[in-house]
Order: C-alpha cells, then structure tokens, then sequence
C-alpha cells in the first residue's frame, strides 16, 4: 500500500482547502501510479540493444514529487531505472541515502540471484557524474553494472541535498562479457527528456501498439513485474519537506 501523504501540515492545508474548494481538492493530491507510454515518458535509454523493443514505463505522482520505473529489454539485455524529481517549486528535497550496492540491492533481479560484486568506480555522462559498480548474477551467468547519480541541490536546504535523483542497472545477454568500454556507452545512452540535450537524437522510442496508460496493474508491474524485473521498493518516495535558511518553513514529513 502506499504512504499515506496526507501528513504534517498538509493535513490542515487539504482541510483548508477543503472547506474552500470541496472534495475535489482532496482527490487532486491524493497519490497517483499509471502506466505511460514510452513517447510520454522522462527517462530515454538509446543503448543499441534496445531500439527495436518498446519499454515500459510507470509513473507515481503526489504533490511533492514525480518518480519513474522504466524497464528496458532487447537483445538478451535488460535494464531498469528509477528517476525521481522533487517540486522545486517549495521547499522539498530527495532523502537519498543508496550507494550503488544497496540500490542494485532493491532490485528483484538482484535479490532474486547470487551476486558477486566486481570494481567501483566514478565516470562522467550527459547528466553529470555516476558512480558504478560492476555485479555479477552468478547462477544466470550475467555480466551487470549498477549506477547511480544526482544533481540540482538546494542550497537552501541546511543539508544541501538534490531534487533529482536517478538509479539503476545494466546487465548483458547471458555469457555476454560486459567491457569498461561498454559501461561507458551504457552511461552515455541514458537521457531524461527535457533536461539532457540531444535527448531524441539517435532513436526515438518505440510506442507499443496497445493502449499502455490504460492496462491494469501498473503499481504491481513496477513492484513485481515478471520475477526478474520490478522494484519492490517502488515508489521510494523520497520527498521531504525542509526549513529554509530564513526558518519560513517548518514542515517536514516523517
């Protein structure tokens, strides 16, 4: 079930605005987890593997954040991401405290398999600087890397921290080596829409043929999917409300 997101203060501004505007307010910040379609979608990943094959996307709203779960699959290769943006229109920041091991960790392809971890390192991309680490599935024998990076602080914030984060993973075909090169195309191919320029450049997406925003079962997709995709995590809901450096804001969720 997700959190409950009327807490803190925004109980007594949704009764507020209740009382205002009715029952319609109420609904208009209750959270929201839908299907959308690869062409609606933030996150692009234009690696070759999956150009032909049409990913899949969710998406969970509230009124402090936005978060997607995509997941990629072409080739024998298979990817997923999670891309969070906070409302930089208040005072809220992303409480992010994953390193790249924890965050391969919330992964069911990663819980679900024997993992062996393999060389740390930092690279830079069209979003800024990732931090990866190599993994191994050893019982699927599948060469993997996880990566994770973040940007946009808010200096106001008195913990300096970032209204956009985005993780996730890499892993090759089965017996498929994965090369120092090939993690650096990996990183170089991941896109969001609107923010990294040359977004659509090289392919666009792949829109599937059926009506993907009204299937059934998003939520359960994004957590379970199909035994090796899926974050059971999801939505992390990392929003958080903070004081600014003038104390014009006291609220914060639990």
């Amino acid at each position: 079930m997700l959190k409950a997101i009327t807490r803190g203060s925004a109980l007594a501004l949704t009764f507020a605005a209740g009382l205002l505007a009715g029952s319609q307010t109420a609904l208009a910040i209750e959270p929201s987890v839908k299907w959308i379609s690869p062409d609606k979608a933030l996150v692009l990943f234009t690696d070759p593997a999956f150009k032909k094959f049409p990913s899949k996307h969710v998406v969970f709203t509230d009124m402090w954040q936005r978060e997607e779960y995509a997941l990629f699959q072409g080739d024998g290769a298979q990817a997923e991401i999670i891309y969070e943006a906070a409302d930089e229109t208040d005072t809220i920041a992303l409480n992010y405290d994953l390193t790249v091991e924890r965050g391969v960790m919330t992964w069911n392809i990663a819980r679900n398999h024997t993992v062996t971890w393999g060389e740390k390192g930092q690279i830079g991309g069209p979003l800024g600087a990732y931090f990866y680490e190599r993994f191994k599935l050893i019982d699927l024998n599948r060469d993997c890397v996880g990566f994770s990076t973040e940007w946009d602080q808010r200096s106001d914030d008195p913990q300096i921290r970032n209204t956009k984060v985005l993780f996730g993973y890499y892993c090759n075909a089965p017996a498929k080596p994965l090369s120092e090169r090939q993690i650096v195309g990996v990183i170089d191919n991941i896109w969001i829409r609107g923010i990294t320029a040359r977004s659509d450049a090289r392919f666009s997406p792949v829109t599937p043929s059926g009506p993907v925003a009204d299937r059934p079962g998003a939520l359960a997709f994004a957590r379970n999917g199909t035994g090796n995709t899926g974050n059971a995590a999801f939505p992390l809901d990392m929003a958080e409300f903070f004081n600014d450096v003038d104390g014009d804001s006291d609220r914060q969720l639990n």
